[in-house]
């Protein structure tokens, strides 16, 4: 069980490390996204060639946003948004890359509102959508492509794939 935590762990860092192509979205009020919601998530990862699920729960209200991932049943990140700021509690088993912070920022860039997202993101990037597609880009390039399998977004299969750091999460989402 242990060198499979540690190779999860590995794969969420490789796609989890500081750099110039990352998406520079500040953190997103909880009160933008609308509503009260629980999801429990079944999320996969696929980078450098390697695939690895976790479990996440994530409760949004108003006023915060509490996120645990867990891996064979065991919480290794949990990350709590509120006015107060972030703060994130981490198993000693997570290697620093990982980052419950970057894991949050990716799942508000799928489900928050366009318009919350497109006023939290500097002059160059912008956010386009589809029927049932997302994209994110930074002077016209599409940095995030994100595809949903249902309405509301956030019910169902979305798929998120970052093109310049080449990782893929598919987050299978249901309603707690």
């Amino acid at each position: 069980m242990r060198s499979w935590l540690l190779a999860l762990l590995t794969l969420l860092a490789a796609c989890a490390g500081p750099s110039p192509n990352e998406v520079p979205l500040g953190y997103v009020a909880p009160a933008a996204f609308g509503r009260t919601l629980t999801l429990t998530q079944q999320i996969t990862v696929v980078a450098m060639g390697e695939s690895r699920s976790f479990e996440a729960v994530v409760a949004i209200d108003p006023e915060r946003i509490d996120l645990a991932a867990l891996a064979m049943g065991r919480r290794m990140i949990a990350v709590h948004l509120d006015a107060g700021g972030l703060r994130e509690d981490r198993s000693p088993l997570v290697p620093e890359a990982v980052s419950g912070a970057r894991i949050l920022r990716d799942l508000q860039l799928a489900y928050w509102p366009r318009e919350a997202l497109a006023a939290a993101l500097p002059a160059g990037w912008s956010v386009e959508e589809g029927a049932h597609s997302r994209d994110v880009l930074l002077n016209g390039a599409t940095i995030l492509h994100i595809e949903y399998s249902g309405e509301p977004r956030w019910r169902g299969r979305t798929t998120l794939e970052h093109r310049r750091f080449g990782y893929r999460l598919t987050i299978d989402s249901e309603e707690a």
